[in-house]
């Protein structure tokens, strides 16, 4: 675990794909996003993505944020890394923790997508987001 816990407290970024940029800073505009900063809008990506079963591979990385903004929301982070790879190692090397968190960038890069396309109906936006809840 210590070297998780010094992979956390360095300057180590999570990532997005560098054309998916735009959709974040032009949904932050938007008054339903307003109010959340990358963190948020990752994780709720992420979720997105993990409920639609959807990763999507990031071809050229751009960083969002320092991964210590999540505070002990990383440790969510891991275990959906460790469900998919079934690995201890993700809690045990730097190596292991940076397959976990790549697994967890795929997944809010397909999620990123899901969001802007609800966004091109604002109006149905919550209503999607229940039934998106309610159907998962």
């Amino acid at each position: 675990m210590a070297a998780i816990d010094e992979f956390i407290s360095k300057i180590n970024y999570l990532n997005i794909d560098k054309k998916k940029r735009e959709i974040y800073n032009k949904l932050k505009t938007s008054i339903i996003f307003k109010e959340m900063g990358n963190p948020e809008l990752f994780m709720l990506s992420l979720v997105l993505g993990l409920n639609h079963g959807k990763r999507k591979k990031i071809s050229n990385s751009s960083n969002l944020f320092r991964i210590n903004e999540l505070r002990d929301n990383v440790w969510l982070l891991f275990s959906i890394g460790y469900s998919e790879l079934k690995d201890i190692e993700i809690f045990e090397t730097k190596e292991g923790a940076r397959r976990a968190l790549r697994i967890c960038e795929e997944y809010a890069n397909s999620g990123i997508d899901i969001l802007q396309d609800w966004m091109k109906k604002p109006t149905e936006f919550i209503p999607n987001l229940i039934e998106e809840l309610l159907n998962k």
